[in-house]
């Protein structure tokens, strides 16, 4: 047994064992800067009976519990029950939020290994190092269930035909296809005996999906402390809850310190209350994008195009062109870009109006499709998808007709 899972404390022993003095530490840390009430708290959540604490509470006591900092506070973030963090104080610029001990990020493996490859590696740690895997046991109830998460590796393939997009359809399709084919043994230069990896443990192909998209979507990138040049993928409990932000919008760094411990801060003054986001990747401010790789899209204003509305976009990388491009002057600023967008939304089986009747309660549309009221999650979020994804490229139509309008009148 590797001596790391030894340093850090188990949830069940400190909770059921937890003594006067402990709680009060805990509490004095949190009280510095005079927020008896919140030390209050604290004292509360640590006297109850394990049972009645939600993960949440359990996962942030159990970060204090073993030498780490928490000052947030972690619930639903929006309307529709988004979970995430928010700061608990007024906060500066510089401050930490939160204080990840070295011990407990968990390393996988290189940034450029697949993502069903890391999840494998996961899944054998977990099996071989039973009193690790019990330790981290406030971790693994904090992520997400199965069943829950919606990445490209487990959309329901019967729903893909509402994205309107044959191409991303597909690319969901062969990714999910890649995951049942290294279960199946069927990549030697990954496995070629799950089972077997597992020391016998049953894995069914709904558990592998769960987490190789838990990997995909919720792993960070470091550089290898011991290779400097190596990228490596690294699991950071409590820094997962973090949901993304544009970088015009995001207010929390990540770093790693001179101790390994990793640190999330505050990249300009936050107020108490605001949620506590950062910027995941290049790839997450174009909807097609992020709604493949981490499941989500988001309304912006102005609206962004999709990455495969762009010339030589893709879904893997960041694209070659941007909205400054549609700029009066700009590289796409021209009548054959204006034709191109407008060719593009006139390929689309419904238009805006459409959907939006179809996502608030069927209409006609839904009869016509043999649907009702769209219900699902995965279902509403990909009708949504296609309302952004449409919007844009009538935005930036208009934008183009205007401009290419006013060219003629100078003339």
């Amino acid at each position: 047994m590797k001596r790391t899972g030894s340093l850090i404390r188990s949830w069940l022993v400190t909770a059921l064992l937890v003594s006067h003095a402990s709680y009060v530490a805990v509490a004095a840390d949190a009280a510095i800067d005079g927020d008896s009430s919140e030390a209050n708290e604290i004292q509360t959540e640590m006297l109850k009976d394990p049972s009645e604490i939600d993960s949440a509470t359990k996962l942030l006591m159990w970060i204090q519990q073993n030498d780490g900092l928490v000052d947030c506070q972690v619930g639903e973030v929006n309307a529709e029950g988004l979970r995430g963090v928010r700061a608990q104080r007024d906060m500066q610029q510089h401050q930490v939020a939160v204080k990840l001990p070295k011990v407990m990020a968990i390393t996988l493996k290189e940034w450029n290994k697949t993502s069903e490859e890391n999840a494998l590696w996961l899944l054998k740690k977990k099996a071989v190092n039973k009193d690790w895997n019990v330790i981290m046991g406030p971790y693994w109830e904090s992520l997400p269930k199965q069943g829950t998460l919606n990445t490209k590796e487990t959309f329901p393939r019967s729903s893909l035909s509402l994205l309107q997009d044959d191409s991303m359809a597909a690319f969901v399709r062969v990714h999910q296809d890649f995951t049942a084919n290294v279960l199946r043994g069927g990549k030697p230069h990954i496995t070629t005996d799950v089972r077997a990896e597992l020391e016998g443990q049953e894995l069914s192909l709904e558990e592998f999906k769960h987490w190789t998209a838990l990997v995909a979507s919720y792993a960070f990138t470091f550089p290898d402390e011991d290779k400097n040049d190596t990228q490596i993928r690294i699991m950071l409990p409590l820094f997962d809850l973090l949901n993304h932000g544009n970088p015009d919008k995001a207010n929390m760094g990540i770093m790693r310190d001179e101790e390994g411990s990793y640190i999330a801060y505050a990249l300009r003054p936050i107020k108490k209350g605001e949620e506590l986001v950062h910027a995941y990747n290049k790839v997450c401010e174009r909807n097609d994008q992020s709604l493949f790789h981490y499941g989500f899209i988001q309304d912006t204003d102005p609206p962004r195009l999709a990455a495969l509305d762009l010339p030589s976009g893709n879904l893997y990388d960041a694209v070659a062109y941007n909205e400054t491009d549609y700029e009066e002057g700009g590289r796409l600023a021209t009548a054959e870009e204006k034709k191109r967008l407008e060719d593009l939304l006139a390929s689309f089986p419904t238009t805006q109006p459409e959907d939006e009747k179809l996502i608030a309660g069927g209409g006609w549309m839904g009869s016509l499709l043999g649907q009702g009221k769209i219900t699902g999650e995965v279902e509403r979020m990909f009708v949504r998808f296609r309302i952004l994804r449409k919007r844009a490229l009538r935005y930036y139509i208009e934008k183009l007709a205007r401009q290419l309008q006013g060219d003629k009148a100078e003339l």
